[in-house]
């Protein structure tokens, strides 16, 4: 349709013939130049929305097709969403039979849009951007480019372009503690959000680095908002900081993630952990990673973990025997779904080896994996050509 900018994401979900869906929640999170969408459903449905531009107004609107309403819905949402962030101005849901849901957009004017999916539990989320210069490149499920998209390298390498805003999130928070160290009394919440506060001093010294917290106190984030704060704010890095845990008591060490496909059962379970779901939905990851990955975004991610990797553990050793590198792994985690920025998840240490719990627990400790992040940081930028 002429005029309208939007990309679609889908990738292929298996319905069952029964019970009927039901929807339990429209979220939406609003900043200054983008806006996410999510709809809270209890099992897969798949959509294909239509896009109308009048004169007047403009409409994007899907039908959830076995779908109904659940007895928990929101009684203040059920006939419409006020909104009115950017070019958004809310979203009305209705139904004419009692198995279909009608979800309509109202917009001033339509323009880029992304749409996927998240498993486990069910989630159709939308990104809104308040402009219509974005550009995304695709990539298949064995690392080809897709149709229309060209592997090259990121606009930042292009342009010459440094890093200036660096978005740092703490994994955890509020009402999910993490893994946590029982003997010790530590929870992995309380570490990360330590570790990030240490990491935004030191890089604070630059007073070209403007350095946002996804959280800075003890509260609840969901991974779609993580994310939605590190677009939303134009962020040139993201770097999401987490504790390691195992079955196996004398695993340590450090592992840095970047987003992809694995087949690694390790990776997998740790993507799993920090997901809070099941192995067999991160399976059924694949598709979505298919659709939504950005070919530039992923190969910086890679150089950037690798360089926040080889840092935090150089660092680590010059004060601490044992420390094991773990190297640089690809995973599927949610958190960094959707990041438009090179990004990564670190796994600064394991709070169920003793003696890495112990370290954790001191200030010392917190502080040299901080320092190290940010010589990887630093590392990082040096590799774009900035100073």
């Amino acid at each position: 349709m002429a005029g309208i900018f939007y990309t679609i994401f889908l990738f292929t979900v298996r319905i069952s013939a029964s019970p009927l869906v039901k929807l339990e929640n429209i979220r939406y999170y609003s900043y200054p130049e983008y806006t996410r969408v999510v709809l809270d459903l209890s099992g897969p449905i798949k959509i294909s929305e239509k896009a109308l531009k009048e004169e007047a107004k403009s409409r994007l609107f899907f039908d959830l097709k076995g779908c109904r309403l659940s007895s928990s819905y929101p009684a203040s949402k059920k006939n419409e969403i006020n909104v009115r962030a950017g070019n958004l101005n809310r979203i009305r849901i209705g139904s004419w039979n009692r198995r279909d849901i009608r979800v309509v957009f109202d917009f001033d004017k339509i323009g880029t849009y992304n749409r996927f999916y998240l498993p486990s539990p069910f989630r159709i989320v939308f990104d809104i951007y308040r402009s219509d210069v974005f550009v995304t490149h695709s990539r298949d499920l064995h690392g080809h480019a897709m149709p229309g998209s060209e592997a090259q390298p990121s606009m930042a390498r292009q342009l010459g372009l440094g890093v200036h805003r660096i978005v740092v999130d703490p994994g955890h928070g509020g009402k999910d503690p993490g893994t946590v160290n029982s003997a010790l009394g530590i929870r992995e919440k309380d570490l990360t959000l330590d570790i990030a506060k240490r990491l935004q001093s030191m890089l604070r010294e630059h007073a070209e680095f403007e350095i946002i917290l996804t959280r800075n106190r003890d509260e609840y984030l969901s991974l779609e908002e993580r994310t939605a704060i590190a677009n939303s704010s134009q962020g040139d890095l993201f770097l999401s900081i987490h504790i390691n845990s195992a079955p196996r008591k004398d695993a340590r060490g450090v592992e840095t993630y970047f987003l992809n496909i694995t087949t690694d059962p390790w990776a997998m379970s740790v993507a799993a952990q920090e997901n809070a779901m099941g192995s067999k939905s991160i399976g059924e990851l694949r598709t979505i990673l298919d659709r939504i990955m950005i070919n530039s975004t992923i190969e910086e991610s890679k150089i950037l973990s690798t360089c926040l990797q080889d840092n935090i553990v150089g660092h680590l050793r010059r004060k601490y025997d044992q420390v094991d590198d773990l190297g640089v792994k690809k995973a599927p985690f949610y958190v960094l779904v959707g990041a438009q920025m090179p990004s990564a998840l670190i796994e600064s240490s394991f709070l169920s080896c003793r003696t890495e719990a112990q370290r954790l627990g001191t200030p010392d400790y917190r502080n040299s994996i901080a320092a190290g992040i940010y010589l990887g940081v630093t590392s990082f930028i040096q590799s774009l050509g900035q100073r």
